[in-house]
């Protein structure tokens, strides 16, 4: 039966795109070295940087579940979790070279990489396309029941028929006396029939062939007829599918945990590529630390003019709301006058922002100096140092004081899932006065569409945005 072999080879399929990575990795070594690229003498090493690359390989895909079924998941999705265990292992493999037999040159590796990847992630598109076509044939067929007459199972149905690849069969969709009248319309060629009560369910199950049982049932309505049906199951050893949403909430992702043994349906928002927030967290430690070194000369003169411009400390230091409510002290160059902040509580300058934000333009508080620090945004520049010790990031929505940040509107509290930032969209805009409420749209906009190469952009985007002097 095919879909008993496929499952069995998932296992060992593992170990095969080891051997798949590893051994064109070091053919393409030898290939190098008969040419002239690298020294021959340096074999050993790339047999260590082999065998560590597998032994790496396997122990990643293991960990981070790269074999679990994915049946209906797409292509490419599969290819890119592929490569990252790829890049991963060769590391492993360059590192342990460089350790254990004097390392291996860095263009024999590269091509090693190359060449591995290439023939890892050509036989798994060959492997995917000739299981594809086996599935549409019938072959490795999956038979599902589903249980709920309504938008969802329609829902899952189409999207089954759509993709014949899946290798999935729609047995029946079956809805269970005691709910809402099924009056939701199912895709053509899907059998739609009502069961009496949920003893006919135990019935219809043994005399079909079921692989698996999908519940679409609302939780909150039929919670009693779900558990009697997951009991059902159980006994009859046969996997039920659940959509996790016991609350469903628009703009929420889901994912399943444990806590010790116990698992947990966890409902969230925001980023959640914590692979790519890692990587965020590496730039800004190497981006600060980089900027504070180089700009440290530059921070001495600064502190020098903020000092004999006015009396006062060089510093402002101000606390600030960040990364889910937590509060920091946030430090920038001093553009104001020593009692700036009981100036403002004494009422002495008025605000010109809306929403909970106060600026002024022309704020008699600020300093000579302070007006052209602000100008060109240098005041913000010793913030590189909460960056570096993780409080701020370079990229992500401004930490607000804690007085502006508990006076916004309830949803404008989710900017608080993102580390805040040096700068970000709102920032970029050519007016400087743009209104409070757009200015958390941006940042909502910002954490929605939030990637790697989007901070890139904004990074670049920002020196433009210091050099044309609008800041105040």
């Amino acid at each position: 039966m095919l879909y008993h072999n496929v499952r069995v080879t998932a296992h060992v399929l593992r170990f095969i795109d080891a051997i798949a990575l590893a051994g064109p990795s070091l053919a393409a070594w030898f290939a190098g070295a008969n040419a002239g690229l690298w020294p021959v003498e340096s074999w050993h090493a790339a047999l260590v940087s082999a065998a560590a690359q597998m032994v790496a390989f396997v122990m990643l895909a293991s960990r981070l579940r790269v074999y679990h079924p994915r049946r209906t998941e797409d292509l490419p999705v599969e290819l890119f979790v592929l490569f990252e265990v790829a890049l991963y292992s060769t590391g492993v493999g360059a590192f342990a070279a460089l350790a254990f037999a004097n390392g291996v040159s860095a263009p024999a590796s590269l091509w090693g990489f190359v060449a591995g990847a290439s023939v890892l992630l050509g036989l798994r598109v060959a492997m995917r396309l000739a299981i594809r076509r086996a599935r549409r044939l019938g072959g490795d067929e999956r038979v599902w029941l589903v249980v709920g007459c309504n938008a969802r199972a329609a829902e899952i149905a189409a999207e089954v028929l759509r993709n014949p690849h899946y290798g999935i069969r729609i047995e029946e969709v079956v809805d269970v006396a005691g709910g809402e009248a099924c009056n939701t319309p199912m895709p053509e060629g899907v059998k739609l029939s009502v069961l009496p009560d949920v003893d006919a369910f135990r019935q219809l199950v043994s005399t079909r062939v079921i692989d698996e049982v999908v519940v679409t049932l609302p939780m909150r309505s039929r919670y009693d007829t779900i558990s009697r049906i997951l009991e059902m199951c159980s006994d009859a050893g046969i996997s039920v599918k659940l959509r996790p949403e016991a609350f469903e909430t628009s703009g929420y992702s889901t994912e399943v945990s444990l806590v010790g043994s116990i698992p947990m349906v966890t409902h969230y928002n925001g980023p959640a590529n914590y692979g790519h927030l890692f990587l965020k967290r590496v730039v800004d430690v190497i981006g600060s630390a980089a900027g504070l070194l180089v700009l440290f000369p530059f921070f001495v003169i600064v502190g020098l003019l903020v000092k004999l411009d006015s009396p006062g400390p060089v510093f402002f230091r101000q606390t600030r709301v960040g990364l889910h409510g937590r509060h920091f002290e946030m430090v920038k160059f001093r553009s104001m006058v020593k009692d700036a902040p009981k100036l403002r509580e004494a009422g002495a300058v008025t605000n010109e922002r809306d929403g909970t934000a106060f600026k002024i333009r022309n704020d008699s508080r600020i300093t000579r100096v302070g007006r052209w620090l602000r100008k060109y945004h240098v005041d913000e520049l010793p913030q590189l140092w909460n960056v570096l010790v993780g409080d701020m990031s370079l990229v992500g929505p401004r930490p607000l004081p804690v007085k502006e940040a508990h006076g916004n509107e309830w949803w404008q509290r989710r900017r608080l899932t993102m580390p805040p930032g040096l700068t970000c969209l709102w920032q970029l805009e050519d007016d400087p006065k743009i209104p409070f409420r757009e200015w958390m749209e941006l940042d909502m906009r910002y954490i929605d569409s939030w990637s790697l190469w989007l901070d890139f952009k904004l990074i670049a985007r920002t020196f433009a945005t210091v050099l044309r002097g609008n800041g105040w």
